[in-house]
């Protein structure tokens, strides 16, 4: 900042939003000649101010702006495809350590109170948005803004696909046996029901239904002929059905009489 004087030997006083400021490190200052000089060293956004040069009861004013240096995108985002369920990670490097990054979802600020969705974190110049379980809510494009640049990827999440570790299996029983189908899938959290011969089965003094980890178990008791036909078992959100058949085995016993011996 300089001033220009009539008398060179004139005593001038600096003042920061009015208080003075003394000579250091920080504020340079200089006489040349006429000229007053006050250089302020390595400007930082505390340095954004009003400035006061007084010479007697001459007063002159100015103002000094600090803007923030553009911080740029120095590693893009990358698209992410996921299944239901898995975490997401998208991170983001700037070229400056602490500074200020907005997220954003289709065009909406992504903010702290919803943390019960979306985790923020950051390490130096590397920030990281964090979805723990994704959803296909979350399906979406997703930006990150600096005051210096932006990026953007594209997230897409699939159904989870599920795998039959156990198939249910062919029965043939007896009168007053018990049937008992049983499957294994690769997911313990899925839940479904099972039918016979399309029509769902309920549960009843002699039919129960269990599901424990990853195990689905179909029990019939005491087999009545009624009881046959075509099992099915269709997992909950998924287009996948196992089948199989119960059959039930009649035994016929044929009356032989008697004969006296001769």
């Amino acid at each position: 900042l300089t001033v220009e004087l009539s008398d060179p030997d004139a005593q001038i006083k600096w003042l920061k939003n009015g208080q003075e400021i003394k000579p250091s490190a920080k504020y340079i200052f200089e006489n040349v000649g006429l000229k007053r000089i006050l250089t302020i060293n390595k400007c930082t956004l505390a340095d954004d101010a009003a400035y006061e040069c007084i010479v007697g009861e001459d007063k002159c004013f100015t103002e000094v702006f600090v803007k923030e240096p553009p911080v740029l995108i120095t590693q893009l985002l990358d698209d992410q495809h996921v299944v239901v369920g898995d975490r997401v990670e998208f991170e983001v490097e700037v070229s400056e350590e602490g500074a200020h990054v907005k997220w954003m979802k289709d065009g909406v600020e992504l903010t702290r109170e919803e943390t019960f969705k979306y985790r923020f974190k950051k390490d130096g110049k590397k920030h990281w948005l964090i979805i723990q379980e994704a959803t296909k809510e979350d399906i979406g494009m997703y930006f990150v803004q600096t005051n210096g640049g932006e990026s953007k990827a594209e997230l897409m999440v699939e159904d989870k696909e599920l795998q039959v570790l156990q198939s249910i299996a062919d029965l043939t029983v007896k009168a007053a046996e018990q049937a008992m189908f049983k499957c294994e899938v690769s997911d313990d959290k899925v839940t479904g029901k099972w039918y016979k011969d399309g029509v769902e089965v309920l549960p009843s003094k002699r039919i129960k239904m269990s599901h424990i980890g990853r195990i689905h178990k179909l029990t019939i008791d005491d087999v009545v002929p009624e009881d046959a036909g075509d099992y099915t078992f269709i997992p909950d959100g998924y287009a996948l059905s196992l089948s199989a058949k119960l059959n039930f085995l009649e035994i016929k016993i044929d009356y032989v009489p008697r004969q006296d011996p001769p």
